[in-house]
C-alpha cells in the first residue's frame, strides 16, 4: 500500500478563475524518491502546495497510511511529518545556519534559549543525515548549496518523513549537484521518502525510483522510472512527440558591444570582483561560469547599474556608462534578466501586461500626451504573451503565475526591447525541456541579430550549448577565457571553477 496518496484533487483560482488542477493523483510509496514532472503550470507546485497546506484544494482526498488526513495548513502538514524546500529559499540571512535550523521551535526553558544546545542540535542533525555545513556563520555567507541543505535540516529538526524538493538542482553546480544527490540517497537510507520536482530528465533518470507526470492539471503518467525513458517523459510531458535538438549557429563575430576593464567591486572592506576585464562582441554569446559565491552576482550588478563599482570603467556601445543609473544603461540598450525573478525580475502585484511595459509604459506607442494606451498596452502584452507561450492573461496577476511563467513574462519584456546587449543570468531556472529550447532559440536570434549576449549559468550544459567564449571566475578573478570550439569539457571548465588550475597565460591569450 501506497505511504502517501493524493487522490482527485482539484484547484480553481476564483480571483483569475484558472484551473491549476483538475482530478490530479499522486501515489508515493515510503521510503523511495518519487519524481514529479511536467511542463510549466501543469500543477506540479499546486499540487505540493496542498500536500503542504498552503493552498486548500476544492476537491480530493488525501491519506497518509491508508488514513484520510486533512492539512489545512503548514502546521498540519508539519504535525503529519511533511516539508518544502522551495525554489526561493524563506531563511532568516543574519541568523546563523544552526539558528536558522531551530527557529520558531528553539530549546528554551521560559525566556531563556540554551545557545550551546542549538548548535549540539544542529551538529547531530547533520553528522547524521550527511548534510554537512558551517553551522556558527551567517546565512548570508553560505552558498546556495549550503542554504539549500539548511533549508532539508530545519524539516528534518521538525521531524520531516517526507520532503519536498522543489527544482532543487536549478541553481546548483555539477559538483552540488552530486553532493545533493548523495545526501538524498542516504536519506532514502534511513527511510525518508523525497518527492522530487523537475524539469531535468537526466536526474529523473539518475535519483527517482518512480515517476508521476502532470499535464493540464491533471495525471497523464505514473510508472516506475526502470521501466520508462526519457522520450516516453517528454512526450507525457508535452503531449506529442518532442525532440530536445539544439545546435549553436556559427559565430560571425563583429565589432566590440560591451567592455569592461579593470573592474573592481567591494563589498563592505573585501573585494568581490578583482580587476576583472572582458569584452562581448556582435554576435558572440560570452558565458560566466564559477562556483555560487565567487563575485558573479556583484560583477553582474555592477555591469548593469545595481551596484557602485569600485574601480574600473563599463562601455556599452563605445559609450561609457560606469557612471549611469540603471534607467539610463536601459535607454542606452542595455538589458537584463536577473537570476532573482521575483525580487528583481518582476513586480508580484502587478498584471502581465503591466511587467512588460514596466520599462516602457511612458514613450510611445504606449503612452501620448502623459495618458497612457490600456488598449495599445494589453495588445502588445498578448502578443508577447501568444510569442513566448506564457501561461496567462494580459491582465492575470504575476503573483498567480508559476515560476517558469515569471520567466517568460521577464524574457518577453527584455527580448522584445530590442537591446545592444542582453545580460542574462540563469534564464532556463526552472523552465521545462520545450520553454528551455525556446529560449536557446531566442539567445540564437539575438546572436544572428548581431547582439551581444552576457550569459551567466550555473548549469554547465547551457553555457557548452550556447556560449562562444567562457569565462571562468574563481574569488573574483577571471581564471580563464576559453574558446568554446567543440573540444571544451565540463571537467576542464570544473579544474577553473574550483580553483585546481589557473593558467594566465591561457587567460592573456584567449582575451579578444
Amino acid at each position: 500500500m501506497e505511504y502517501l496518496q493524493m487522490l482527485d484533487i482539484h484547484k480553481v483560482y476564483e480571483s483569475n478563475n484558472v484551473v491549476a488542477l483538475k482530478g490530479a493523483k499522486l501515489e508515493v510509496k515510503r521510503g523511495t524518491v518519487h519524481a514529479l514532472v511536467g511542463e510549466n503550470g501543469a500543477g506540479k507546485s499546486t499540487l505540493m502546495k496542498i500536500l503542504c497546506g498552503l493552498e486548500a484544494m476544492n476537491k480530493g482526498k488525501i491519506f497518509i497510511n491508508g488514513h484520510v488526513v486533512r492539512i489545512r495548513n503548514p502546521q498540519d502538514a508539519f504535525r503529519f511529518g511533511i516539508g518544502m524546500v522551495h525554489q526561493h529559499f524563506s531563511l532568516a540571512e543574519d541568523f546563523t545556519a544552526a539558528q536558522n535550523i531551530v527557529l520558531g521551535n528553539e530549546p528554551h526553558k521560559g525566556p531563556f534559549v540554551f545557545k550551546k544546545r542549538i548548535l549540539e542540535i544542529a551538529e547531530n542533525l547533520y553528522l547524521d543525515s550527511g548534510l554537512r555545513v558551517p553551522l556558527d556563520v551567517p546565512v548570508k555567507a553560505l552558498s546556495i548549496g549550503e542554504k539549500q541543505k539548511v533549508e532539508i535540516l530545519r524539516i528534518l529538526y521538525r521531524g520531516g518523513d517526507i520532503l519536498i524538493l522543489d527544482e532543487p538542482t536549478s541553481v546548483l553546480t555539477e559538483q552540488e549537484i552530486a553532493e545533493l544527490f548523495e545526501n538524498i540517497r542516504t536519506l532514502k537510507k534511513k527511510g525518508k521518502t523525497i518527492i522530487f520536482i523537475t524539469h531535468k530528465l537526466n536526474e529523473v533518470m539518475s535519483i527517482s525510483d518512480e515517476v508521476t507526470v502532470l499535464r493540464q492539471g491533471e495525471t497523464v503518467f505514473e510508472n516506475k522510472v526502470q521501466n520508462t525513458t526519457k522520450e516516453e517523459l517528454a512526450y507525457h510531458m508535452v503531449g506529442e512527440r518532442f525532440s530536445f535538438h539544439f545546435q549553436r549557429k556559427k559565430l560571425q563575430r563583429g565589432k566590440i558591444l560591451l567592455e569592461v576593464q579593470n573592474l573592481s567591486v567591494m563589498d563592505t572592506t573585501i573585494y568581490k570582483v578583482k580587476d576583472v576585464s572582458f569584452q562581448v562582441h556582435e554576435g558572440e554569446v560570452v558565458g560566466l561560469a564559477g562556483v555560487a559565491g565567487n563575485g558573479q552576482l556583484q560583477l553582474v550588478e555592477a555591469v548593469v547599474g545595481l551596484r557602485k563599482a569600485s574601480s574600473g570603467k563599463v562601455f556599452l556601445c563605445g559609450k561609457d556608462i560606469t557612471t549611469l543609473t540603471p534607467k539610463q544603461r536601459r535607454e542606452t540598450g542595455l538589458g537584463y534578466i536577473p537570476e532573482d525573478r521575483l525580487g528583481v525580475g518582476s513586480s508580484l502585484d502587478s498584471t502581465i501586461a503591466e511587467n512588460i511595459v514596466v520599462d516602457r509604459y511612458h514613450v510611445s506607442p504606449f503612452s501620448k500626451w502623459g495618458l497612457l494606451s490600456k488598449r495599445t498596452i494589453e495588445s502588445h502584452a498578448a502578443e508577447l504573451i501568444s510569442r513566448f507561450n506564457v501561461k496567462g492573461k494580459v491582465r492575470s496577476l504575476v503573483r498567480f503565475l508559476s515560476g517558469g511563467n515569471i520567466q517568460k513574462v521577464i524574457l518577453a519584456r527584455e527580448l522584445s526591447a530590442d537591446p545592444s546587449v542582453v545580460v542574462v543570468c540563469e534564464p532556463t531556472w526552472g523552465l521545462d525541456i520545450r520553454s528551455s529550447l525556446a529560449v536557446y532559440n531566442f539567445i540564437e536570434d539575438l546572436k544572428e541579430r548581431k547582439k551581444g549576449v552576457f550569459l551567466v549559468s550555473s548549469n554547465l550544459d547551457e553555457l557548452l550549448h550556447l556560449a562562444d567564449r567562457i569565462l571562468v571566475i574563481f574569488r573574483g578573478s577571471i581564471y580563464a577565457n576559453l574558446s568554446n570550439d567543440g573540444s571544451l569539457t565540463k571537467a576542464h571548465i570544473c579544474e577553473y571553477m574550483t580553483g585546481t588550475r589557473c593558467d594566465f597565460r591561457e587567460v592573456k591569450s584567449n582575451v579578444v
